[in-house]
């Protein structure tokens, strides 16, 4: 053998391990690089020609949801010529395109660092982005040690239609997205239940143009309809980051799965409970009839709707759809006939009327007012059951050859309430704004001093007036007043400037409101609301934890999303998200502005509070004894017990015991409304123009978008539905409605976490910190 056909070989067996097996020398796979989907328009390569010199191949993806939502992006690398040398440091760029984010001003520019090891053939990457904007369309770039590897950018996502852009938006906000997680146990029924789940939005889209019940609509488990969007993925497929469910509503799972994943606890459950913990919702298919009674093991605490309340919703979701078919008829009928009248029905018109009635006469043949469907809502093992600020739901039982049924749907959509709606559940909407900024703001900063200009300003007219003029009237100089009077003015104008700079400081503050959720294993989801304060520009701009889910809070001073159709694109800031660090840029807070940001984080053993002594008799029982197990010390501590008696026990350090005295509820219920009064914050700008006559009349106009969170609260008709998210939600219906807290559960007062300030060496005013959770 030559030396030429030798050396075509060794390359031929190094190509063949490169290919063959990835993996042999690189780092591990994430497992997790399934979970998206490509709508055509979400992923690149590079690089894209054919021939490749670059000794690699790089593969970017984002998330295919286009909301203004944590967004997850995927890179893939994988050598053509065998394993890497040495580390290689790379940078991709995501910058947004005019054309393809909306509202002009609302997108933001990322950064990605990653690195790939030495002797890695393949590698992949997962990170979180935040997002403010509604779009998908980016240019995209990698740069190796700082230089472009390709001549001309990538293009990734699709153009956005500028005046369709804000309907389009709400209808993504509005629509219910689903994860279908595919079992054995019920992969035949899949598509059934999924039709079942498309059919149940029936009268919400009867037209022609819309509804068409004559097709399938489900590919492969994928279903994308204007009122739902569902994902099927196999287990294995799950995500490893809980930020990767953020922009789902709802999980769907089998019974036997559930129980199975429950005691096996794979890599992803942990970031799928601590989703749920957040908000999150999971939906459990499957349950026989004689099982629809057992749910000690899916869930040991009560369910958090009663039997009357469940079957209030079922009943009510029943006549809803009885409604809706005969208004569908009526529709169609009326249609059909001034169709008739000027002959425009055409065959294919005419077939997708057929198409409509026939499913009307099937759906009356199932719910109509003859059929036998006295067996609704609890009676079929329906429950809903609390997880912290999540919720678990137990579907109707149904034997095994029965699928998810239109009622099911219905039902289940109605019992959830606001936690159906992700935006509802965070109460947070980065792209416009809202007024509630001005609720938590740093008082006495970056505000005009009123009186205090005032006072400048009667100086300078008394020194103007009777001071300067009478002086140089008296000396024979009067035309000496067309120098004074400009000296005077500039010397005002600076010195009121200079009072307002000097008055704020030039330093950095924070003001934060941190609600810290514990479930009685001692794991926490925490949601903070920061509002910060610069006097001069911080260079390194804000750091945030790695494993957080950061969202801008933006002052929106009545400007709606249709008012800035029209204004100049301009990115908002930039947003680097490292593997440990989350950093915006310090363009995300100007110098003598105040801005303000929402934080979620898992924080696992956060640790809770427990009872360790107590007097069996409730009557006898006079105090507890208590332990604070928390990674934070307590300044306050109010436990409810299992007979709902109140205890108070103040200034209790981590890891300590201390004795807490009883209070009665009165004193209790006060207590409670004290601190929740500590964090309110009046504020004269919070209705600065809400109160004018056009700004009345503008917000009548329903065509006007001002706060999005608003605006799909009216759509919904949730007028109980929360403005601030299920954290402060909560933390209401406990402390200021007058429920109070449950029993076997606790809330007390802390400092803020040490991960709160994003800035170093930051001023923190006026801040607070609530801690709830069950008992153990």
């Amino acid at each position: 053998m030559n030396r030429s056909t030798l050396a075509l070989c060794v390359t031929a067996a190094c190509l063949l391990i490169g290919f063959v097996s990835p993996k042999a020398f690189g780092q591990p796979s994430t497992g997790d690089q399934s979970f998206w989907v490509n709508d055509g328009n979400n992923s690149t390569t590079f690089p894209r020609a054919r021939a490749n010199r670059l000794g690699y191949q790089i593969n970017v993806r984002l998330s295919a949801p286009d909301i203004p939502e944590t967004q997850r992006v995927e890179i893939d690398f994988m050598t053509t010529g065998g394993p890497t040398t040495a580390d290689r440091n790379f940078t991709l760029l995501l910058s947004p395109r005019e054309d393809g984010h909306s509202p002009p001003q609302s997108a933001l520019e990322v950064e990605i660092p990653f690195q790939i090891p030495e002797k890695s053939t393949q590698q992949t990457i997962v990170r979180h982005v935040p997002k403010t904007s509604h779009g998908d369309a980016y240019e995209v770039s990698i740069l190796e040690d700082g230089q472009s590897i390709t001549q001309v950018p990538n293009e990734i996502g699709k153009s956005l239609q500028r005046y369709n852009a804000i309907d389009k938006g709400i209808r993504d906000e509005l629509r219910w997205r689903l994860i279908w997680i595919n079992s054995d146990q019920d992969q035949n029924l899949r598509e059934k239940s999924l039709r079942s789940l498309i059919e149940s939005t029936f009268d919400m889209q009867w037209d022609a143009e819309v509804f068409k019940p004559e097709t399938s609509r489900v590919n492969d488990g994928q279903v994308n309809e204007p009122f739902v969007a569902v994902q099927s993925h196999a287990p294995e497929e799950l995500p490893l980051d809980w930020r990767s469910w953020l922009p789902f509503d709802a999980v769907v799972i089998h019974r036997q799965d559930y129980l199975r994943f429950q005691a096996e606890q794979p890599s992803w459950w942990k970031p799928l409970t601590q989703w749920v913990h957040d908000g999150g919702v999971v939906l459990i298919r499957g349950t026989q009839p004689e099982q629809k009674n057992d749910t000690q093991r899916i869930s040991p605490s009560a369910s958090i709707l009663d039997a009357a309340t469940i079957d209030a919703y079922a009943n009510s979701a029943l006549q809803m759809l009885r409604t809706g078919a005969a208004e569908m008829s009526n529709n169609w009928g009326q249609m059909y006939a001034v169709n008739q009248q000027v002959n425009a029905v055409d065959e294919a018109t005419q077939q997708g009327i057929d198409a409509i009635e026939k499913f009307r006469r099937s759906f009356a043949n199932a719910f109509g007012n003859d059929a036998k469907a006295t067996r609704l809502g609890t009676e079929m093992g329906m429950q809903a059951f609390p997880v912290q600020a999540g919720l678990l739901v137990q579907l109707p039982a149904h034997n095994d050859d029965e699928s998810v049924s239109i009622l099911d749907w219905r039902t289940t959509k109605s019992l959830l309430g606001f936690h159906a709606h992700r935006t509802l559940r965070r109460g947070v909407d980065p792209m416009i704004g809202t007024q509630r900024f001005f609720e938590w703001m740093i008082p006495g900063v970056s505000q005009p001093p009123v009186y205090t200009f005032m006072g400048f300003l009667g100086l300078f007219v008394i020194l103007v007036g009777p001071v300067a003029y009478r002086k140089t009237t008296k000396s024979g100089r009067s035309y000496l007043m067309f120098l004074i009077a400009p000296v005077l003015a500039i010397a005002t104008t600076v010195a009121m400037m200079g009072y307002g700079i000097i008055a704020d400081g030039f330093g950095t503050r924070l003001r934060a409101r941190q609600i810290t959720w514990v479930n009685a294993d001692g794991d926490a989801m925490s949601r903070t609301r920061s509002t910060y304060f610069a006097g001069i520009r911080p260079s390194n701009g804000l750091r945030f934890p790695a494993d957080a889910s950061v969202t801008l809070l933006l002052d929106n001073e009545e400007t709606s999303w249709e008012d800035r159709i029209n204004q100049r694109f301009d990115l908002r800031g930039t947003v680097t998200v490292a593997d440990d660090e989350i950093r915006f840029s310090s363009r995300l807070l100007p110098s003598r502005q105040q801005r303000q940001f929402v934080v979620e984080q898992p924080r696992d053993q956060f640790g809770t509070v427990r009872i360790t002594k107590s007097e069996s008799d409730a009557v006898k029982r006079v105090s507890v004894e208590l332990k604070n197990e928390c990674e934070l010390d307590l300044q306050s501590v109010l436990i409810r017990d299992q007979d709902g008696l109140f205890f108070l026990a103040d200034d209790v350090s981590s890891g300590e015991s201390a004795r807490a005295k009883l209070v009665t509820s009165l004193d209790a219920s006060k207590l409670m409304g004290d601190w929740y009064k500590r964090q309110w914050l009046l504020n004269s700008k919070t209705n600065r123009q809400s109160d004018s006559t056009s700004g009345q009349a503008r917000r009548r106009l329903m065509t006007e978008t001002f706060d999005v969170i608003n605006k799909i609260r009216s759509t919904l008709s949730l007028t109980a539905a929360p403005t601030d998210g299920v954290f402060e939600y909560e933390l209401q219906q406990r402390m200021q409605l007058g429920k109070s807290i449950p029993n076997r559960s606790y809330i007390a007062l802390a400092t803020l976490s040490n991960d709160v300030p994003a800035i170093d060496g930051i001023s923190i005013e006026n801040s607070i910190h609530f801690v709830m959770g069950d008992l153990p």
